[in-house]
């Protein structure tokens, strides 16, 4: 078996494709990449053991072609080649052999049994139709939950559900600490998807992405990319309306500050936040703008407001790694802040919410 491809092509492809390797340990299949020519489409599979990323290629004049190899070895020979064009054949069952600037020699994984390897692929098994058809949903609303919604994800699992997104009437995300909310309806049902899921979908270059749900199997497909996976456990465990609850609440007041200032100014204050602060900074709210200030007021900046609307007096305390995450998530220019609960402040930015809890440390009288 053997087939040749332009160089610069084949490493687009397995570049993407290898963004769905696992690398797991204790799974061996999650360091391995298939690669199928078949009817004259390349498709390159990858897995997490959870997640599988598909890469297609149509039009691949060749010969049917199949291998399974380590997906690391390959990938890193395949993005070093400088030829025009790169020949893969399997050499006795046992040997890949890649051809290009020269010859290079990849042994292939063998089962339990001394055959090689046969790649799961839980895509061609669907039976997708237009009862499974979820709708659509866009590349930029993928990339907008990324960047803003992604940031308050949990990345321990005390409560599991949490490392997970909240799809349902909003895309929710929180760690308990903080909350983000984007107030978009993804589907009619709401199911908890797990951040690997998502960051797959990044692989995705166009900007309509068709949705398929099977049972308890979501589908997003593509014409040269297909990502299947699986919804996650625990959605009865999310507490989505207490966090609702928090999202909606009324604040009293509002400004607005330039993000680029503000963000200026936190990265210079976290050089005066001690090892026993606690990463807490204090915020006041004054008349002449916003006072940031470390918690031995060693470091004390004042910012301007854009504007003010319902201005009261108001000093809290924040995690200042935590506010500067969020902050950074926002992507207007100007943030909105609304403030006066003692629990939390508010960030909006359109339909964007994030909430951040307030540190219970007081400020010293």
């Amino acid at each position: 078996m053997k087939f040749t491809m332009n160089t610069e092509k084949l490493k687009e492809m397995v570049s993407r494709a290898v963004k769905g390797v696992g690398n797991n340990k204790l799974i061996p299949l999650t360091s391995l990449m298939c690669l199928e020519v078949k009817n004259n489409k390349l498709t390159i599979i990858t897995t997490d053991a959870t997640n599988y990323l598909y890469i297609i290629e149509d039009k691949v004049l060749s010969d049917d072609f199949y291998v399974v190899i380590d997906a690391n070895q390959f990938s890193k020979l395949i993005s070093k080649m400088t030829c025009e064009t790169v020949s893969l054949e399997v050499k006795k069952m046992q040997m890949l052999e890649v051809s290009g600037n020269g010859k290079y020699k990849i042994e292939l994984p063998m089962d339990e049994n001394g055959e090689p390897i046969k790649y799961p692929d839980p895509y061609s098994k669907l039976q997708l139709s237009d009862d499974t058809n979820a709708g659509v949903v866009n590349r930029t609303t993928i990339q907008v939950i990324l960047d803003t919604i992604k940031p308050a994800l949990a990345n321990t699992l005390e409560v599991p559900c949490y490392t997970g997104y909240y799809m349902g009437k909003q895309v929710v995300a929180t760690d308990t600490y903080k909350i983000a909310s984007l107030d978009l309806k993804m589907f009619d049902k709401a199911r908890l998807i797990s951040a690997e899921l998502v960051d797959l979908l990044s692989v995705i270059n166009v900007e309509k992405i068709k949705v398929d749900i099977v049972d308890n199997t979501i589908v997003y497909n593509t014409p040269d990319c297909i990502v299947v996976g699986k919804f996650m456990d625990g959605i009865d465990d999310f507490a989505i309306d207490p966090i609702m609850e928090l999202v909606n609440t009324e604040f009293d007041s509002k400004c607005c500050i330039p993000k680029g200032q503000l963000l200026q100014v936190l990265d210079r204050l976290s050089l005066f936040v001690g090892t026993y602060d606690k990463n807490a900074i204090h915020l006041t709210f004054t008349r002449e703008g916003l006072q940031i200030s470390s918690k031995a007021a060693n470091g004390i900046e004042v910012i301007d407001y854009v504007s003010s609307d319902n201005f009261k007096d108001f000093t809290c305390s924040i995690d200042i790694q935590m506010f500067a995450n969020e902050v950074k998530s926002i992507q207007n220019d100007v943030i909105e802040l609304y403030y006066g609960e003692d629990n939390a402040i508010k960030l909006v930015d359109g339909n964007i919410t994030i909430i951040i809890a307030l540190l219970e440390d007081s400020v010293e009288e």
